[in-house]
């Protein structure tokens, strides 16, 4: 089999891959180790242990930075000219996505080890990504960084979680004297220095700050390097050769640095680690309290050094990365063989999801104004300014005379249902297919849920199916804009008028979604809304109730705030009330958020249409489209399958799908809500059983309910595949499923 061939360039990349390279030797793969740093990088390297037997490019005394770069260029050419069986890529300097791209033209697979690091803010960011893109297969140190290549459409097969090889790389260096304890400034990247004068009130806060312990600077940037510039008094140089200032950087007390290899090293090394809030720290790091960031606030930075100076030191466990990657390249170099069981399918183009960043706008806008948010430290919506901000914004968005926010979907219809006021075994007329937040919140408000059936072609609640359940007791009816499709509102609203039954719309999913030129949100005299992590807008969780009555848009304030009388002359607790206070954390990202929401809608509307018109020639499926008096508004992409062109249905095609890595949904939900445990008997739970001791439902057997008297919803279930889209599908992503879709039904009818 033709020898790996491995590509390094940095002291950094020579110390985190050394116990790889000692393993190919002892397993005795065939390999050659390239350098294509600096002379004097070199020279740091093998004192880090590099080995002496690899492959090093003549260079001149002196060149200009295009002559090296195109120096280098030849020799690489002059390498891949060779035959090998992989290229290992470490680090991402100018010349890694070059060398990476040289490579694949020479049709050798390029493995980029270390791969997935991002900030998310520094500077290195950029040159990381495009190393990554120009890869082919990837090792990573865990799983939010395999998440963030996934993200950025690495395939899932060809990404291996390794750990972090540093762990084994510090293990295996000679034991060194003892080194007085101190600060070490480690900065690689003058964006973080900038402007000047910050970089100075810098040195002098930590110098300030650092009491007696000694504070030495790693001469990497010019700025330190050059004895010209004179630093602060007690603050010095860190002396000696990249061995040296690696032994006292692993003694030292504290770390500060912007450097993404730093922050890995210090973590592993046990060394507390503080990075420039501006830098970036590394999220999976600092969301484990492996490192701390400081802002540019006076006091900040001498808070966090004297704060993490005296934290204990805890070395992470060491991973066995260089076994693992031994494997990975065991994997990638296996020849296809006839025998080998083909693995699943790989979708061409990675979807984006609405569960993580591929798919959602959050942003820099978000970041600014939660940042701001904590900043201002009051946290709490009582004396903040964002909840306010956004309900007001988002009653006139609406248009609405009050918008009021609370903690999820679930509090806003539990909200909505509170403002009725309603009596012991009162009947609220529902969905059988909605989520369990919807229907849990009518028993807390002493109700029993009554529920209508739907059609079984949108799966939506109708004035017909709403009708057969009104009775004496009904004292409301909650309409759900299932997927965002509308109800048939008119004849629902005469119904409910006529009967003199105010009607709540559970808007959950249908933002932006219009019914006779009017918003989905409008009609009922409450409806609710969502603002949870895959909704068109999200906060992770949150909800809104919306209303024109003033009477209840103040009950509704009252419920979400423990039925305290906020701004009254003398407030008290009037009524059994909740906290439902959604945070100044979520009203900040809700600020930012709304802005983007008619966006949001409209390219989710271009994504249905292209989506309707690709899967228009597929026989057995029946797509969802606007309502005949309305607009849909797209949450999901809802689809009904004819079992008698599509044989196994519903539920054949979608496993068919997944199995292709397209995200679905099959039936939606396996069974009407009825069904489910709770409602199974209601006995068991004094929610379920009180409310019901106060209505005549109490004289029927259990259970109240039967899937026989719900046809609707039960063949709209058995018929339906739900499909997930979100704002960021391009016209590659509608393409990608489209094509799985149609493939699966060709399958499924070849038999």
């Amino acid at each position: 089999m033709a020898p790996l061939l491995i590509a390094l360039g940095s002291c950094h990349e020579a110390l985190v891959q050394q116990p790889l390279l000692a393993a190919l030797r002892a397993a005795r793969l065939p390999h050659t180790v390239a350098w294509f740093g600096t002379a004097e990088a070199l020279v740091e390297a093998r004192s880090l242990g590099l080995p002496e037997d690899l492959v090093v490019p003549a260079a001149p005394a002196s060149e200009r930075p295009e002559q090296r770069l195109a120096r280098l260029a030849g020799f690489a050419a002059e390498l891949l000219a060779g035959s090998w069986s992989l290229m290992l890529l470490a680090g991402h300097g100018t010349f890694a996505p070059m060398l990476a791209a040289m490579a694949r033209s020479a049709r050798v697979p390029v493995l980029r080890l270390g791969a997935g690091v991002r900030t998310h803010r520094g500077p290195g960011d950029a040159p990381r990504r495009a190393a990554d893109h120009a890869a082919d297969a990837w090792c990573t140190a865990n799983e939010e960084r395999r998440q963030q290549l996934l993200r950025e459409g690495a395939r899932a097969d060809a990404v291996f979680v390794v750990g972090e090889p540093l762990g084994e790389a510090l293990a295996n260096l000679p034991a060194a004297p003892a080194t007085a304890s101190s600060v070490v400034l480690a900065f690689e990247h003058m964006q973080s220095l900038q402007p000047p004068e910050a970089a100075a009130a810098m040195l002098d806060a930590l110098t300030a700050a650092r009491g007696s312990v000694p504070l030495l600077v790693v001469p990497t940037l010019p700025v330190f390097a050059d004895p010209k510039v004179r630093l602060p008094v007690g603050c010095r140089r860190l002396e000696g050769g990249a061995a040296a200032q690696l032994h006292t950087a692993l003694g030292a007390r504290v770390v500060v640095t912007d450097s993404a290899g730093w922050q890995d090293l210090c973590v592993q090394a046990g060394v507390p680690c503080l990075v420039p809030a501006a830098a970036g720290a590394l999220p999976e790091l600092l969301g484990a309290g492996a490192v701390a960031t400081f802002g540019t606030e006076p006091g900040q930075l001498q808070a966090a050094l004297q704060r993490l100076a005296g934290a204990p030191r805890q070395p992470a466990p060491i991973a066995a990365a260089a076994a693992a990657t031994l494997a990975a390249i065991d994997k990638l170099r296996q020849p296809a063989t006839a025998t080998t069981a083909p693995a699943a399918p790989t979708p061409p183009t990675a979807l984006p999801s609405d569960g993580d960043a591929s798919g959602r706008t959050l942003g820099e806008d978000e970041i600014a104004l939660v940042s701001m948010a904590i900043r201002r430290g009051t946290l709490n919506s009582t004396r903040g300014t964002f909840v306010t901000t956004f309900e007001q914004r988002f009653a006139k968005w609406l248009g609405r005379k009050h918008a009021i926010a609370c903690g999820s979907g679930s509090a806003a219809v539990h909200v909505a249902l509170a403002c009725l006021q309603l009596q012991p075994g009162d009947e609220v007329i529902t969905t059988p297919i909605t989520d369990m937040g919807a229907l849990t919140p009518i028993l807390y408000e002493g109700a029993v849920p009554v529920f209508a059936d739907v059609d079984p072609r949108t799966l939506n609640v109708t004035a017909a199916t709403i009708e057969a359940q009104l009775t004496d007791r009904t004292r409301a009816i909650v309409v759900t804009h299932l997927f965002g499709l509308p109800c048939e509102l008119a004849a629902i609203l005469e119904l409910a008028e006529q009967r003199g039954v105010p009607v709540i719309e559970d808007s959950a999913q249908a933002f932006g979604a219009t019914y006779h030129g009017r918003r989905i949100g409008t009609f009922g005299r409450l409806a609710a809304f969502s603002l949870q992590q895959g909704k068109h807008i999200t906060t992770g969780e949150g909800g809104i109730v919306a209303t024109d009555d003033d009477a209840l848009a103040r009950r509704a304030f009252l419920y979400v705030n423990k039925a305290w009388g906020y701004g009254d002359p003398k407030p008290d607790h009037y009524f059994p009330a909740l906290n439902y206070r959604l945070t100044e954390l979520q009203g900040a990202v809700a600020v930012a958020q709304l802005p983007k929401l008619d966006g949001v809608v409209g390219a989710r509307r271009a994504v249905a249409a292209a989506l309707q018109r690709e899967l228009a020639g597929v026989a057995g499926l029946v797509l969802p489209q606007d309502p005949e008096h309305g607009t849909h508004s797209w949450w999901k992409f809802a689809f009904r399958v004819d079992p008698a062109q599509i044989p196994g249905g519903a539920v054949a095609l979608g496993k068919r799908m997944q199995q292709a890595g397209i995200a679905c949904v099959p039936r939606y939900v396996q069974k009407p809500a009825f069904e489910c445990e709770l409602f199974r008997d209601w006995s068991k739970s004094p929610v379920t059983w009180l409310p019901l001791q106060h209505n005549p439902r109490r004289e029927r057997p259990q259970p109240l309910y039967h899937r026989g008297d719900y046809p609707g919803a039960c063949e709209g279930l058995e018929h339906v595949v739900v499909l997930p889209i979100n704002e960021r599908y391009t016209d590659a992503h509608v393409r990608t499923v489209a094509t799985a879709i149609a493939a699966a039904a060709a399958e499924l009818r070849r038999g």
